[in-house]
């Protein structure tokens, strides 16, 4: 099958020939059977990863699979690869620049396919078009009233102020060097890793202005995105990364993943970690979520 194949809507999956292995320790959502070891879904370490990552194990687990979740860990392709991950929820660009050697990601109808070029044989990759984790910068209310309310404003008025950026922010070339070239940025930068910090310094004017993916749980409410015209931020789809050998041994669980791929948005992500920020665990929420979408069983 040709590498740069890739599952939308569960179409297709590249053919994988690893065996699958029980992972070491996952925290389970349902009890593991002796002929079946529960299935490891992979997690990034972000807030929307670790929920798009629940949500994936609860709707298996809802058709008596066995399923559970941990850290992807630095290693993650050859994890899918042998089958020691069962599947890994991401973020397009993030992904291709990961594997990339480019620094200009794709336009936005080439970056699965040459996302999917980019994996291993033994790793298939399923669409989620509902969910855009696309950079966005933004301020107060008040600087937005005040003048400042597209990112052509920022020449100038930025030099002598502060942003705010996540770590990976600061190479992209639709992050900070992009935000120079493009608009003539001239922030002075602090790495802020946790987006509700990163609005918290917005808030109490720690920083002028801050750079968060769309699916990010913010914390707080009054901010307003820069109107970005020369389109230097480009939507960055979620995708789900799917060990090939699974497809194989069990296409009903690659279903029930589509099933959770298809549906969730980048709303869902956001209001879910609100729940959790309101004091439910990841696990509940996401359990949550599968109900209402009739996802549960």
């Amino acid at each position: 099958m040709d590498r740069r194949g890739f599952l939308l809507g569960a179409t297709a999956l590249i053919a994988a020939g690893c065996a699958r292995v029980p992972p070491p320790e996952v925290s389970g959502t349902a009890s593991a059977t002796p002929s079946a070891p529960p299935l490891a879904i992979g997690s990034d370490g972000s807030a929307a990863g670790l929920l798009l990552a629940e949500l994936l194990a609860g709707a298996v687990a809802a058709k008596g699979r066995a399923a559970g979740t941990g850290p992807a860990g630095p290693d993650w392709q050859a994890s899918l690869g042998h089958g020691d991950l069962a599947a890994l929820p991401g973020f397009g660009t993030t992904l291709w620049t990961e594997l990339s050697q480019g620094r200009e990601a794709p336009a936005a109808e080439d970056l699965l396919p040459e996302l999917a070029g980019l994996l291993e044989p033994e790793v298939g990759l399923l669409a989620v078009p509902g969910v855009d984790a696309g950079l966005v910068w933004l301020v107060t209310e008040e600087t937005a009233t005040a003048g400042i309310a597209s990112l052509t404003r920022l020449r100038g008025w930025s030099k002598g102020r502060r942003a705010a950026v996540p770590g990976p922010v600061r190479s992209r070339a639709d992050g900070v060097p992009g935000l120079a070239a493009v608009y003539g940025a001239q922030f002075s930068y602090d790495v802020v890793e946790d987006p509700v910090q990163r609005a918290s310094r917005l808030v109490d004017g720690r920083a002028a202005a801050a750079a968060f993916r769309r699916t990010e749980y913010l914390g707080a409410s009054g901010l307003v995105a820069l109107v970005d015209p020369d389109r230097l931020s480009a939507p960055e789809p979620g995708v789900v990364l799917v060990a090939g050998a699974l497809s194989d041994a069990e296409p009903d669980t690659v279903l029930a993943m589509d099933a959770v791929a298809q549906a969730v948005t980048t709303d869902d992500l956001v209001d879910l970690q609100a729940r959790v920020a309101g004091g439910g665990t990841p696990r509940e929420v996401a359990g949550e979520w599968l109900r209402e979408q009739g996802l549960a069983g």
